[in-house]
């Protein structure tokens, strides 16, 4: 029959190598002692003179009372050797169901979290593997805890901030059917807008999917990262124009090319330059400006927004992360774009991070390869 159970395993292989050691023992003991007490009655004949008259040596001398003495020796031994095993069996048994007892609770606590149960977690009062092993365990549960409540909460913003836009359009064009609303130019750059906000929302979602899943494609080549930039604050200056900030970029001259994915490199300039945008109140600048720096090029993004507490600094690029909002009511706000730049820009070799001062402004930073000199 199959031992299913870890504590019996350690146990049998426990007790197994008592009774090998006990047998060992008990064999090599009998063995010593016949050959031992066989020459000491040798040694005792000769002394009497017997030795020439027995002529049998050892066995010739072995009397009742001599083979009642080996067999009691014997007896000793296997009776030793039995108690000794079952003394072995028991503390065996004890032993490895003290060992095995922690990695059961965590067989129980690991069925709780796979019927969604992220609320359990062990004590680790060791140091050993089982308590580093524990200790392991309710990291991993705290972490997935964290992230499934942050997923529930982007959900709800995704749902208003989907919402918000779908209802502004919906009304207006409701409107503009029923003769109420005029199809202005202004009113259909506002409807414009409101679409552009959804489109880029939706592109977002698509990218932090398909980088989840491994399956985020780059179609990287030679390319000039400071017109890319350039040409992408012209298109965002109507924007800040609108909220009362301030848009300029500094592009170092003669920079070499950088070897990115267009498409891939827009998408993340224009989050970062929403973000700040986003953050930045009216009468603020925002600065872009591209740099060659220590063999790589170097983006960043500038604002003179409210900052980022520094307790969030170090969460603002997690998946799922949403920080503090902003005073605006509505900002068009996300809380993926900053997880989308990051994946995007270590997809193509480069990294990212951030600086910044409550109350005074951040600063978004990021690099990417330059095309090796062939």
């Amino acid at each position: 029959m199959r031992i299913n159970k870890l504590w019996l395993k350690m146990a049998a292989v426990s007790a197994a190598t008592a009774v090998i050691g006990v047998l060992a023992a008990a064999l090599l003991i009998r063995n010593a002692t016949t050959s031992q007490f066989g020459s000491y009655l040798e040694h005792i004949g000769r002394m009497n003179g017997m030795g020439g008259m027995m002529g049998g040596g050892f066995g010739g001398m072995m009397g009742a009372p001599e083979t009642a003495f080996l067999s009691s020796v014997n007896t000793s031994l296997w009776l030793a050797g039995a108690i000794a095993v079952a003394i072995a069996a028991m503390v065996a048994i004890v032993f490895s169901r003290q060992i095995t007892a922690p990695l059961r609770r965590l067989s129980a606590a690991v069925g709780r979290v796979a019927r969604g149960d992220t609320s359990c977690r062990l004590p680790s009062a060791s140091t050993d593997e089982v308590g580093a092993l524990t200790t392991n365990f309710n990291c991993m549960v705290e972490s997935l805890d964290r992230n499934q409540d942050a997923r529930r909460k982007l959900m709800g913003d995704l749902a208003h901030e989907m919402g918000t836009p779908l209802s502004v359009i919906q009304s207006n064009l409701e409107g503009m059917l029923d003769g109420i609303v005029d199809a202005s130019p202004d009113k259909i750059s506002s409807l414009h807008q409101e679409a552009m906000l959804l489109s880029r929302l939706v592109k977002d979602l698509r990218t932090l999917a398909q980088a989840e899943a491994g399956r985020l494609n780059l179609a990287p080549a030679p390319s000039d990262l400071g017109k890319l930039v350039s040409s992408i604050v012209t298109a965002t200056g109507p924007e800040a124009a609108r909220k009362g900030v301030a848009l300029s970029a500094l592009i170092e001259p003669r920079l070499p090319p950088a070897m990115m994915d267009d498409d891939r490199v827009s998408q993340v300039v224009a989050n970062l330059l929403s973000n700040a945008l986003r953050y930045t109140p009216a009468g603020g600048k925002v600065e872009v400006s591209v740099t060659q720096d220590d063999g790589a090029l170097s983006v960043s993004v500038a604002d003179t927004g409210q900052g980022i507490p520094e307790v969030d600094l170090p969460h603002i690029f997690d998946r799922y992360y949403r920080g503090p909002e902003p005073k605006e009511k509505r900002a068009g706000g996300s809380g993926i774009g900053l997880a989308v730049v990051k994946e995007l820009v270590e997809a193509h070799g480069g990294r990212v991070w951030a600086r910044s001062t409550p109350g005074q402004g951040s600063v978004f930073f990021f690099t990417l390869p330059i095309v090796p000199a062939t």
